[in-house]
């Protein structure tokens, strides 16, 4: 894992989209007796993807991995529902506007996208485009990835906790694979982790977020 690199990403809602379009009217052409089915099982992966960054902590950074590729593919049948549904969109309705595949996504090795969360009023706001943060989650749950959430929580007024986890997904599917906490209350700190850390997954991280993440620690010293 380590030998693989990382780019990263900030995609607009309207580049986001266009990730998900053009993955699902390939898949529509490659497996058409399969593609809604995939489609619907990808919207399930979709859902956990959403919610997991908020059922911990208060300040949460979610950073995702995508295993982004060419999907883009010529289409000349006036038939097509793929194409209809997924790559007609002007962006006035409640989908952002269609067009081509982004370059970023026919780049080598994973699109690396951070954003941070945390509760607002009645929901939880991001730092980037909500609707960006969505469709990203979507692009996940397609082209597969992985998606770590690292999260801070004040807890009540004598405890902090903070911890992370690291999310698998693949084939539609999301399975979180390691996770640690570690709480500070009045009886000392309590934490857990991976049961074989050896089996944790080491992700590469673009060089400009992992120079800035080496000042952040200097800082720190």
């Amino acid at each position: 894992m380590s030998a693989e690199t990382a780019h990263a990403i900030t995609p607009s809602a309207e580049e986001a989209w266009r990730l998900v379009g053009h993955y699902l009217h390939r898949l529509s052409h490659d497996h058409p007796e399969q593609w809604r089915l995939r489609d619907h099982e990808a919207s399930q992966c979709r859902q956990r993807l959403w919610s997991a960054p908020t059922e911990n902590g208060q300040d949460v950074t979610v950073a995702l991995w995508l295993r982004l590729s060419d999907t883009e593919v010529s289409c000349d049948d006036p038939g097509c529902a793929a194409r209809e549904m997924y790559l007609s969109s002007d962006g006035r309705g409640r989908l952002p506007a269609s067009g081509p595949l982004p370059a970023f996504a026919r780049q080598e090795g994973f699109g690396y996208f951070e954003y941070k969360t945390h509760p607002h009023c009645d929901g939880w706001a991001a730092d980037v485009d909500p609707r960006a943060v969505e469709w990203m989650a979507t692009a996940l749950a397609l082209y597969g990835g992985y998606m770590r959430i690292n999260w801070f929580d004040m807890g009540a007024a004598d405890t902090m906790g903070v911890g992370h986890s690291l999310w698998e997904v693949s084939a539609h599917q999301a399975r979180e694979v390691s996770r640690w906490s570690a709480v500070a209350g009045p009886d000392g700190v309590h934490d857990e982790g991976p049961s074989n850390p050896a089996d944790v997954p080491v992700l590469p991280l673009p060089p400009e977020v992992e120079a800035r993440r080496k000042a952040a620690a200097e800082s720190r010293r």
